[in-house]
């Protein structure tokens, strides 16, 4: 996929942009209860989507697998339903959301693991490393 690294790293800063201002809004409302929700946002769509841009970047034979493009979309479709599925299942109406999006984001990590171990450590990764 190309520039998988920028795309993650950007919906990495828009995660953490929302995430930070979640963050403040719950301060000033005192809406404490949503302490978990913000710290999803923060560690699923901030943190590691940042990682892994940066992942990518490190090791430029990740990127052009078509395993990167697989990840992206797997783990993306997965972030946003789990964390949309979060104040659902808080609610007490269905939790099939939270659980379903956080399967998918598994998902998207055991893809990024499959391509690490395929791609990381080949001739063309050797080859760039020494570049």
């Amino acid at each position: 996929m190309k520039n998988v690294d920028r795309w993650f790293i950007l919906i990495g800063l828009l995660y953490g942009t929302f995430g930070f201002a979640f963050g403040i809004w719950m301060g000033i409302t005192r809406a404490f209860n949503y302490a978990h929700l913000h710290a999803h946002i923060n560690l699923v769509g901030f943190t590691v989507m940042i990682l892994f841009g940066l992942l990518y970047r490190a090791f430029p034979a990740l990127a052009e697998s078509k395993l990167a493009a697989l990840h992206f979309i797997v783990f993306n479709t997965g972030a946003i339903i789990f964390l949309a599925g979060i104040p659902i299942a808080d609610s007490g109406k269905t939790i099939a959301l939270a659980a379903g999006g956080s399967l998918l984001v598994l998902a998207g990590m055991l893809i990024l693991l499959a391509n690490y171990l395929v791609n990381a450590f080949g001739a063309s990764a050797s080859v760039r490393a020494k570049a």
